[in-house]
């Protein structure tokens, strides 16, 4: 028997790694406001990559990905300085599951 793990088993848990690591630094930006807490006031538009770091990995959004872009409502005393964040699709999606439901807007 092999002593080493096939590529195929060791993906999975490469990609749970990831995942996790994901989900923590969500929490963590959600806990010092560096993100949201929800969907309440928020408005969402998604498009084509614009090249933007996601502010979740950290990495490029490509043109050949789905960008999400997150906006704050607009609020006249914070103009021109309302947030705008960018994100990859499965961050967005990571965000979402890690947003408190109760928070979240029909």
């Amino acid at each position: 028997m092999n002593s080493h793990p096939s590529q195929e088993k060791r993906i999975p848990d490469e990609l749970a790694r990831y995942l996790n690591a994901l989900r923590a630094r969500v929490r963590r930006y959600r806990r010092y406001g560096i993100l949201p807490e929800g969907r309440g006031t928020l408005r969402l538009r998604a498009r084509r990559g614009s090249g933007h770091v996601c502010l979740v990995c950290g990495e490029p959004i490509l043109a050949s990905e789905l960008e999400i872009v997150i906006e704050r409502e607009h609020d006249p005393q914070l103009l021109p300085e309302t947030p705008v964040y960018r994100l990859h699709h499965l961050c967005h999606v990571i965000w979402l599951t890690e947003s408190h439901p109760r928070r979240w807007s029909a």
